[in-house]
């Protein structure tokens, strides 16, 4: 049955006011374990519900706890890059004394502390999508951003028919992810003579990201491929190519799939996508937390690969249900 836009409105505005809610009770009132079984916070960027990608690590964490016979909170701000809320959760966290908790983390050095009190309170700590550099270094699991990387090279090539010349748009110097996928890039292009034009950094700003790619296609210089390594710098990326017409001439790379993303591989001005695996990371972050409450022997590290999705391959069954997590569940 055709739902029309205002009630499909209204069940994403109820949903984001349980969620709130949700987590409200459980920070003032709830505790953990009330019934024995062993408990598990899982502390996201993000606890909204029109974000796929944390949706979909939810699910996965969810399933593993599911599995295992374990109680699990998923937590987390309702917008994302809300630093201070997640710190604020993760304190009140800590305060109700979960077995573990698995979090991913914001790259803000005020949660070293907090990360480090909660290891001294007993807590098992995984932490996924993310290289946060803490002593001793925690257990993680996240996606292989050198391996990420290598793909978005390959596919550079490939898609230029092995003459690429390439400037990567990235958001800034500090992002371990970031610097770990420029390092996976650099590698695929080493030995393409005169491939390497120039990284800039956008700020994760779609407008920047615009007026620095404008710029760059300005000076005249041979220049056919841009890597771009977040959503709003590809957004930006594309707006100008779209603009001067040039979808299919000045290949466009990208990561993550958002709708918009998704949007631009359809249209064919996003060349190729590297994509991670938000189920896998939820699951694998909640099982490996899971182990090391039974005291289980884990890897210091467990990598996620990615897949390379274009417009050619984007409607196999693997990959759609990468690009929309939640078509045909029972959610």
């Amino acid at each position: 049955m055709r739902k029309h836009p205002f009630t499909i409105g209204l069940i994403v505005a109820l949903l984001s006011i349980a969620v709130y809610l949700g987590v409200y009770y459980r920070t003032f009132f709830g505790i953990f374990g009330s019934h024995g079984e062993k408990t598990v916070a899982l502390i996201m960027k993000s606890s909204n519900v029109q974000l796929d990608f944390w949706q979909a690590v939810n699910n996965g964490a969810a399933a593993a706890a599911k599995e295992m016979g374990a109680e699990l909170d998923a937590l987390g701000p309702l917008t994302e890059n809300d630093a201070e809320s997640q710190m604020r959760i993760l304190e009140e966290t800590i305060a109700r004394k979960p077995d573990a908790i698995v979090i991913s983390p914001y790259n803000d050095e005020r949660l070293d502390n907090l990360l480090a009190k909660a290891r001294s309170a007993g807590i098992r700590l995984v932490v996924i999508d993310s290289l946060f550099r803490l002593d001793p270094s925690p257990v993680v699991v996240t996606n292989d951003y050198v391996e990420a990387g290598k793909l978005a090279g390959e596919s550079a090539v490939a898609q230029t028919k092995g003459h690429p010349i390439v400037a990567v748009m990235s958001d800034e110097p500090e992002s371990a992810a970031s610097s770990e996928r420029l390092k996976g890039l650099k590698k695929a292009l080493e030995s393409y003579k005169d491939s390497w034009y120039g990284v800039y950094y956008a700020q994760q700003s779609e407008e920047r990201a615009y007026s620095m790619a404008k710029q760059l296609l300005e000076e005249g210089r041979p220049l056919n491929t841009f890597v771009a390594m977040d959503e709003p710098t590809t957004l930006g990326i594309a707006k100008l190519l779209q603009e001067r017409r040039l979808e299919g001439v000045v290949r466009l790379i990208g990561f993550d799939s958002s709708a918009s993303e998704v949007g631009l591989l359809e249209s064919g001005t996003l060349d190729a996508a590297i994509v991670q695996k938000p189920f896998n990371m939820g699951y694998l972050g909640v099982k490996t937390a899971l182990n090391l409450i039974d005291g289980k022997k884990v890897p210091q590290a467990t990598y996620i690969e990615s897949n390379v999705i274009t417009m050619n391959n984007m409607y196999t069954a693997e990959n759609q249900k990468l690009l929309f997590p939640f078509i045909g569940s029972n959610r």
